[in-house]
Protein backbone atom coordinates (compact mmCIF):
# COMPACT_ATOMS: atom_id res chain seq x y z
CA UNK A 1 0.00 0.00 0.00
CA UNK A 2 2.82 2.36 0.82
CA UNK A 3 4.74 1.61 -2.20
CA UNK A 4 1.60 2.52 -4.75
CA UNK A 5 0.83 5.85 -2.67
CA UNK A 6 4.64 6.84 -3.03
CA UNK A 7 4.40 5.31 -6.74
CA UNK A 8 0.89 7.79 -7.20
CA UNK A 9 2.75 10.66 -5.85
CA UNK A 10 5.78 10.38 -8.24
CA UNK A 11 3.51 9.61 -11.15
CA UNK A 12 0.86 13.21 -9.99
CA UNK A 13 4.81 14.86 -9.69
CA UNK A 14 5.57 14.13 -13.08
CA UNK A 15 2.55 14.50 -14.86
CA UNK A 16 2.42 17.68 -13.06
CA UNK A 17 5.80 18.96 -14.26
CA UNK A 18 4.74 17.30 -17.87
CA UNK A 19 2.22 19.58 -17.60
CA UNK A 20 4.38 22.48 -16.30
CA UNK A 21 6.07 22.36 -19.37
CA UNK A 22 3.93 21.85 -22.05
CA UNK A 23 1.02 24.25 -21.28
CA UNK A 24 3.16 26.77 -19.23
CA UNK A 25 1.46 29.41 -17.31
CA UNK A 26 2.46 32.57 -15.52
CA UNK A 27 1.48 35.34 -13.37
CA UNK A 28 3.65 37.72 -15.19
CA UNK A 29 1.40 38.67 -17.58
CA UNK A 30 -0.20 42.32 -17.83
CA UNK A 31 -2.32 43.80 -20.21
CA UNK A 32 -1.27 45.73 -23.08
CA UNK A 33 -2.81 47.84 -26.45
CA UNK A 34 -1.58 50.40 -28.87
CA UNK A 35 -1.74 54.15 -27.60
CA UNK A 36 -1.09 56.88 -29.16
CA UNK A 37 -0.57 60.54 -28.05
CA UNK A 38 -2.68 62.96 -29.59
CA UNK A 39 -0.92 66.29 -30.54
CA UNK A 40 -1.69 68.95 -32.78
CA UNK A 41 0.17 69.54 -36.13
CA UNK A 42 -0.01 73.93 -35.49
CA UNK A 43 0.11 75.81 -32.57
CA UNK A 44 -2.85 77.44 -31.20
CA UNK A 45 -5.56 78.00 -28.22
CA UNK A 46 -8.19 75.67 -28.16
CA UNK A 47 -10.98 77.19 -28.48
CA UNK A 48 -13.55 73.69 -28.69
CA UNK A 49 -13.00 70.70 -26.63
CA UNK A 50 -15.50 67.84 -27.17
CA UNK A 51 -14.20 65.16 -25.34
CA UNK A 52 -13.38 64.20 -21.95
CA UNK A 53 -11.51 62.31 -19.90
CA UNK A 54 -12.09 58.47 -20.41
CA UNK A 55 -14.50 58.98 -23.07
CA UNK A 56 -14.74 56.43 -26.01
CA UNK A 57 -14.37 57.97 -29.25
CA UNK A 58 -14.80 56.97 -32.04
CA UNK A 59 -12.53 57.04 -35.44
CA UNK A 60 -13.14 60.73 -37.33
CA UNK A 61 -14.79 62.42 -34.13
CA UNK A 62 -13.66 65.47 -33.26
CA UNK A 63 -11.42 65.57 -30.33
CA UNK A 64 -10.57 69.49 -30.08
CA UNK A 65 -10.22 72.62 -32.42
CA UNK A 66 -7.19 75.06 -32.66
CA UNK A 67 -8.06 78.59 -33.08
CA UNK A 68 -8.50 79.00 -36.74
CA UNK A 69 -8.46 82.63 -37.26
CA UNK A 70 -4.32 82.92 -37.39
CA UNK A 71 -4.49 79.73 -40.49
CA UNK A 72 -7.42 81.60 -42.27
CA UNK A 73 -5.77 84.90 -42.39
CA UNK A 74 -2.66 82.43 -43.65
CA UNK A 75 -4.82 81.27 -46.38
CA UNK A 76 -5.93 84.40 -47.70
CA UNK A 77 -2.51 85.91 -47.51
CA UNK A 78 -1.00 83.17 -49.83
CA UNK A 79 -3.95 83.12 -52.02
CA UNK A 80 -3.65 86.77 -52.73
CA UNK A 81 0.06 85.96 -53.16
CA UNK A 82 -0.80 83.53 -56.06
CA UNK A 83 -3.26 85.97 -57.65
CA UNK A 84 -0.17 88.26 -57.97
CA UNK A 85 2.28 85.84 -58.86
CA UNK A 86 -0.13 84.97 -61.54
CA UNK A 87 -0.40 88.70 -62.62
CA UNK A 88 3.35 89.23 -62.39
CA UNK A 89 4.02 85.96 -64.56
CA UNK A 90 1.91 86.99 -67.18
CA UNK A 91 3.60 90.40 -66.85
CA UNK A 92 6.88 88.89 -67.61
CA UNK A 93 5.55 86.93 -70.69
CA UNK A 94 5.05 90.66 -72.18
CA UNK A 95 8.47 91.40 -71.17
CA UNK A 96 9.75 88.18 -73.23
CA UNK A 97 7.84 89.23 -75.58
CA UNK A 98 9.06 92.66 -76.03
CA UNK A 99 12.45 91.62 -75.50
CA UNK A 100 12.49 89.11 -78.57
CA UNK A 101 10.95 91.70 -80.97
CA UNK A 102 14.32 94.12 -79.65
CA UNK A 103 16.21 90.56 -80.23
CA UNK A 104 14.58 90.78 -84.02
CA UNK A 105 14.72 94.33 -84.60
CA UNK A 106 18.36 94.53 -83.38
CA UNK A 107 19.33 91.90 -85.92
CA UNK A 108 17.93 93.73 -88.76
CA UNK A 109 19.72 96.52 -87.73
CA UNK A 110 22.75 94.47 -88.12
CA UNK A 111 22.50 93.21 -91.00
CA UNK A 112 20.72 96.74 -92.37
CA UNK A 113 24.41 97.94 -91.49
CA UNK A 114 26.39 95.44 -92.47
CA UNK A 115 25.06 96.15 -95.93
CA UNK A 116 25.95 99.77 -95.60
CA UNK A 117 29.69 98.50 -94.84
CA UNK A 118 29.51 96.38 -97.88
CA UNK A 119 28.07 99.35 -99.90
CA UNK A 120 30.73 101.83 -98.06
CA UNK A 121 33.54 99.39 -98.92
CA UNK A 122 32.28 99.22 -102.41
CA UNK A 123 32.32 103.34 -102.41
CA UNK A 124 36.09 103.01 -101.11
CA UNK A 125 37.19 100.62 -103.79
CA UNK A 126 35.81 102.76 -106.79
CA UNK A 127 37.02 106.11 -105.26
CA UNK A 128 40.65 104.58 -105.10
CA UNK A 129 40.27 103.45 -108.93
CA UNK A 130 39.18 107.13 -109.38
CA UNK A 131 41.82 108.57 -107.51
CA UNK A 132 44.65 105.80 -109.61
CA UNK A 133 42.70 106.99 -113.08
CA UNK A 134 43.01 110.57 -112.03
CA UNK A 135 46.03 110.39 -111.05
CA UNK A 136 47.34 108.73 -114.33
CA UNK A 137 45.29 111.38 -116.23
CA UNK A 138 47.10 113.87 -114.30
CA UNK A 139 50.85 112.27 -114.87
CA UNK A 140 49.80 112.26 -118.68
CA UNK A 141 48.91 115.78 -118.89
CA UNK A 142 51.83 117.05 -116.83
CA UNK A 143 54.15 115.15 -119.33
CA UNK A 144 52.34 116.41 -122.49
CA UNK A 145 52.94 120.02 -120.66
CA UNK A 146 56.26 119.66 -119.90
CA UNK A 147 57.20 117.90 -123.51
CA UNK A 148 55.13 120.75 -124.74
CA UNK A 149 56.82 123.93 -123.03
CA UNK A 150 60.62 123.55 -124.31
CA UNK A 151 59.10 123.63 -128.02
CA UNK A 152 57.29 126.71 -127.75
CA UNK A 153 60.31 129.27 -128.20
CA UNK A 154 61.54 127.29 -130.77
CA UNK A 155 58.01 127.20 -132.40
CA UNK A 156 57.99 123.81 -133.16
CA UNK A 157 53.97 124.47 -131.15
CA UNK A 158 51.98 126.97 -130.95
CA UNK A 159 50.73 128.85 -128.02
CA UNK A 160 47.29 127.76 -128.06
CA UNK A 161 48.82 124.07 -128.00
CA UNK A 162 51.04 124.86 -124.86
CA UNK A 163 48.10 126.39 -123.21
CA UNK A 164 45.34 123.78 -123.73
CA UNK A 165 48.14 121.42 -122.00
CA UNK A 166 48.08 123.66 -119.40
CA UNK A 167 44.66 123.87 -119.38
CA UNK A 168 44.27 120.02 -119.31
CA UNK A 169 46.92 119.67 -116.46
CA UNK A 170 45.44 121.50 -114.46
CA UNK A 171 41.76 119.52 -115.17
CA UNK A 172 43.90 116.42 -114.10
CA UNK A 173 44.75 117.97 -110.78
CA UNK A 174 41.67 119.12 -109.66
CA UNK A 175 40.39 115.89 -110.78
CA UNK A 176 42.99 113.75 -109.19
CA UNK A 177 42.52 116.43 -106.05
CA UNK A 178 38.88 115.85 -106.03
CA UNK A 179 39.07 112.18 -106.11
CA UNK A 180 41.18 111.95 -103.20
CA UNK A 181 38.37 113.66 -100.99
CA UNK A 182 36.19 111.06 -102.49
CA UNK A 183 38.13 108.53 -101.42
CA UNK A 184 38.67 110.09 -98.35
CA UNK A 185 34.79 110.31 -97.49
CA UNK A 186 34.19 106.84 -98.97
CA UNK A 187 36.70 105.81 -96.45
CA UNK A 188 35.65 107.96 -93.52
CA UNK A 189 31.98 106.23 -94.70
CA UNK A 190 34.01 102.76 -94.22
CA UNK A 191 34.56 103.47 -90.61
CA UNK A 192 31.60 104.91 -89.85
CA UNK A 193 29.18 101.88 -91.32
CA UNK A 194 31.82 99.39 -88.69
CA UNK A 195 31.00 101.41 -85.85
CA UNK A 196 27.41 101.98 -86.10
CA UNK A 197 27.99 97.87 -86.82
CA UNK A 198 29.73 97.49 -83.75
CA UNK A 199 26.93 99.66 -82.20
CA UNK A 200 24.38 97.63 -83.46
CA UNK A 201 25.82 94.09 -82.24
CA UNK A 202 26.13 95.36 -79.14
CA UNK A 203 22.63 96.17 -78.92
CA UNK A 204 21.57 92.65 -80.18
CA UNK A 205 23.72 91.14 -77.77
CA UNK A 206 22.21 93.12 -74.86
CA UNK A 207 19.19 92.42 -76.44
CA UNK A 208 19.40 88.79 -76.20
CA UNK A 209 20.76 89.14 -72.70
CA UNK A 210 17.66 90.86 -71.79
CA UNK A 211 15.81 88.21 -73.60
CA UNK A 212 17.22 85.45 -71.41
CA UNK A 213 17.30 87.49 -68.20
CA UNK A 214 13.14 87.91 -69.07
CA UNK A 215 13.06 84.23 -69.70
CA UNK A 216 14.82 83.17 -66.50
CA UNK A 217 12.23 85.69 -64.17
CA UNK A 218 9.37 83.21 -65.74
CA UNK A 219 10.45 80.12 -64.24
CA UNK A 220 9.10 77.62 -66.87
CA UNK A 221 10.18 74.49 -67.77
CA UNK A 222 7.93 72.94 -70.48
CA UNK A 223 4.24 73.12 -69.04
CA UNK A 224 6.15 73.60 -65.51
CA UNK A 225 5.85 77.59 -64.30
CA UNK A 226 7.43 77.17 -61.44
CA UNK A 227 7.29 80.75 -59.69
CA UNK A 228 3.07 79.66 -60.01
CA UNK A 229 3.23 76.20 -58.80
CA UNK A 230 5.21 77.67 -55.50
CA UNK A 231 2.51 79.82 -54.87
CA UNK A 232 0.02 77.16 -54.77
CA UNK A 233 1.97 74.86 -53.04
CA UNK A 234 2.22 78.24 -50.05
CA UNK A 235 -1.71 78.00 -50.62
CA UNK A 236 -1.99 74.14 -50.33
CA UNK A 237 0.52 73.99 -47.35
CA UNK A 238 -1.79 77.08 -45.44
CA UNK A 239 -4.73 75.14 -46.41
CA UNK A 240 -3.26 72.18 -44.83
CA UNK A 241 -2.74 74.40 -42.02
CA UNK A 242 -6.28 75.54 -41.32
CA UNK A 243 -7.09 71.75 -41.71
CA UNK A 244 -4.90 70.90 -39.00
CA UNK A 245 -7.17 72.94 -36.30
CA UNK A 246 -9.80 70.44 -36.64
CA UNK A 247 -8.25 67.34 -35.13
CA UNK A 248 -10.26 64.44 -35.33
CA UNK A 249 -9.15 60.38 -33.61
CA UNK A 250 -7.34 58.30 -36.07
CA UNK A 251 -9.03 55.22 -34.77
CA UNK A 252 -11.66 53.80 -32.61
CA UNK A 253 -10.54 54.78 -28.98
CA UNK A 254 -10.56 55.71 -25.41
CA UNK A 255 -9.83 59.06 -23.99
CA UNK A 256 -6.86 58.97 -21.32
CA UNK A 257 -4.79 61.44 -19.32
CA UNK A 258 -7.27 64.71 -20.28
CA UNK A 259 -6.11 67.24 -18.07
CA UNK A 260 -6.62 70.63 -19.84
CA UNK A 261 -9.50 72.70 -20.81
CA UNK A 262 -10.88 75.60 -23.66
CA UNK A 263 -8.26 77.91 -24.01
CA UNK A 264 -4.96 76.37 -22.95
CA UNK A 265 -2.66 76.69 -25.61
CA UNK A 266 -1.49 73.29 -27.78
CA UNK A 267 2.19 73.14 -28.97
CA UNK A 268 2.62 71.66 -32.45
CA UNK A 269 3.79 67.64 -31.90
CA UNK A 270 3.13 67.94 -28.12
CA UNK A 271 1.14 65.49 -26.72
CA UNK A 272 -2.54 67.02 -25.45
CA UNK A 273 -3.72 63.61 -24.17
CA UNK A 274 -3.50 59.33 -25.16
CA UNK A 275 -5.82 57.67 -27.26
CA UNK A 276 -5.91 53.89 -26.31
CA UNK A 277 -6.92 51.72 -29.30
CA UNK A 278 -9.49 49.27 -28.17
CA UNK A 279 -9.91 47.87 -31.33
CA UNK A 280 -6.99 45.03 -30.71
CA UNK A 281 -6.04 44.15 -26.84
CA UNK A 282 -2.75 42.50 -25.96
CA UNK A 283 -1.41 39.91 -23.22
CA UNK A 284 2.25 40.18 -22.76
CA UNK A 285 3.32 37.56 -20.37
CA UNK A 286 7.07 36.93 -19.16
CA UNK A 287 7.79 32.75 -19.66
CA UNK A 288 10.93 31.28 -18.51
CA UNK A 289 13.21 30.52 -21.22
CA UNK A 290 12.87 26.57 -20.71
CA UNK A 291 9.08 27.40 -21.36
CA UNK A 292 10.00 28.60 -24.75
CA UNK A 293 10.38 25.85 -26.65
CA UNK A 294 6.70 24.40 -26.32
CA UNK A 295 5.57 27.71 -27.53
CA UNK A 296 4.71 29.00 -30.36
CA UNK A 297 2.94 31.54 -32.77
CA UNK A 298 -0.49 30.63 -32.86
CA UNK A 299 -0.99 28.71 -30.12
CA UNK A 300 -3.63 28.98 -28.10
CA UNK A 301 -3.66 30.43 -24.60
CA UNK A 302 -6.49 31.23 -21.50
CA UNK A 303 -6.31 34.39 -20.40
CA UNK A 304 -7.75 35.52 -16.56
CA UNK A 305 -7.74 39.14 -15.57
CA UNK A 306 -7.26 39.75 -11.62
CA UNK A 307 -10.41 41.87 -11.63
CA UNK A 308 -12.04 38.68 -13.01
CA UNK A 309 -10.50 35.54 -12.00
CA UNK A 310 -13.22 33.42 -12.65
CA UNK A 311 -13.88 34.66 -16.32
CA UNK A 312 -11.92 32.60 -18.75
CA UNK A 313 -10.60 34.99 -22.55
CA UNK A 314 -9.71 32.82 -25.33
CA UNK A 315 -5.80 34.54 -27.07
CA UNK A 316 -3.52 33.82 -29.64
CA UNK A 317 0.03 33.82 -29.39
CA UNK A 318 1.55 36.17 -32.11
CA UNK A 319 4.97 36.53 -31.05
CA UNK A 320 7.70 35.66 -28.85
CA UNK A 321 10.69 38.01 -27.66
CA UNK A 322 14.03 37.68 -29.00
CA UNK A 323 15.67 39.81 -26.98
CA UNK A 324 15.78 41.27 -23.11
CA UNK A 325 18.42 43.51 -21.72
CA UNK A 326 20.77 41.59 -19.53
CA UNK A 327 21.00 41.94 -16.49
CA UNK A 328 24.74 41.09 -16.45
CA UNK A 329 27.71 41.58 -18.71
CA UNK A 330 26.19 44.33 -20.24
CA UNK A 331 28.28 46.84 -22.78
CA UNK A 332 29.94 49.64 -21.32
CA UNK A 333 32.29 51.83 -24.13
CA UNK A 334 31.88 49.00 -26.49
CA UNK A 335 33.42 46.50 -24.02
CA UNK A 336 31.47 43.78 -21.98
CA UNK A 337 31.30 44.44 -18.64
CA UNK A 338 30.93 41.46 -16.45
CA UNK A 339 30.53 41.80 -12.90
CA UNK A 340 32.04 38.84 -10.03
CA UNK A 341 29.50 36.90 -8.64
CA UNK A 342 28.93 33.28 -7.44
CA UNK A 343 25.72 31.85 -7.43
CA UNK A 344 24.32 28.70 -6.25
CA UNK A 345 21.22 28.76 -8.27
CA UNK A 346 20.97 29.98 -11.74
CA UNK A 347 17.61 31.25 -12.68
CA UNK A 348 16.02 31.03 -15.75
CA UNK A 349 16.01 34.28 -17.81
CA UNK A 350 11.98 35.39 -18.89
CA UNK A 351 10.88 35.91 -22.68
CA UNK A 352 7.97 38.15 -23.24
CA UNK A 353 5.38 35.97 -25.12
CA UNK A 354 2.48 38.77 -26.75
CA UNK A 355 -0.79 36.93 -26.90
CA UNK A 356 -3.99 38.78 -28.66
CA UNK A 357 -7.00 38.42 -27.16
CA UNK A 358 -10.12 37.35 -29.11
CA UNK A 359 -12.35 37.69 -27.35
CA UNK A 360 -12.19 41.09 -25.03
CA UNK A 361 -14.84 43.10 -23.40
CA UNK A 362 -14.69 46.54 -21.37
CA UNK A 363 -12.94 45.40 -18.42
CA UNK A 364 -9.72 45.66 -20.16
CA UNK A 365 -7.72 48.21 -19.25
CA UNK A 366 -4.21 48.78 -19.68
CA UNK A 367 -1.77 47.84 -17.70
CA UNK A 368 -4.31 45.12 -15.83
CA UNK A 369 -2.37 42.47 -14.13
CA UNK A 370 -3.30 38.83 -15.94
CA UNK A 371 -2.72 35.10 -15.72
CA UNK A 372 -1.88 32.96 -18.62
CA UNK A 373 -1.67 29.72 -19.55
CA UNK A 374 -0.01 28.48 -23.07
CA UNK A 375 -1.69 25.04 -24.62
CA UNK A 376 1.76 24.59 -25.85
CA UNK A 377 2.91 21.18 -27.68
CA UNK A 378 6.02 18.85 -27.64
CA UNK A 379 7.13 19.26 -31.12
CA UNK A 380 10.12 21.39 -32.03
CA UNK A 381 10.17 25.06 -31.80
CA UNK A 382 9.31 27.04 -33.97
CA UNK A 383 10.74 30.57 -34.73
CA UNK A 384 8.36 33.47 -33.99
CA UNK A 385 8.84 37.55 -33.67
CA UNK A 386 7.01 39.63 -31.19
CA UNK A 387 4.74 41.91 -33.12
Amino acid sequence: MGVLIIAGAVVISILAVWEWQVNPETDDATVRANFIGVAPQVNGHIVELHVRDNQLVQAGDLLFVIDPRPYEIAVERARAALVLTRREVEGLWNALSSAKAAVGKAGAQVGAVSADITRAEAQRVAAGAALTRAEGEFKHADDHLKRLEPLLPRQFVTEDQVEQARTTRLTALMATEQARTSLRAAEAAVQAARAQHSAAVAAHDQSKSEQGRAQDAIGQDGEFNARIRAAEAAVKSAELDLSYCHVQAPFTGLVVNLNLSVGAFARAGMDVFSLVDTGTWYVVGNFRETQLRHIRQGSAADIYLQSQPNRRFQGTVVGLGWAVLPEYGTSVDGLPKIDRQLDWVRLAQRFPVRIRVDNPDDSFRLGASAVVTVYGDTGPEAPASIR
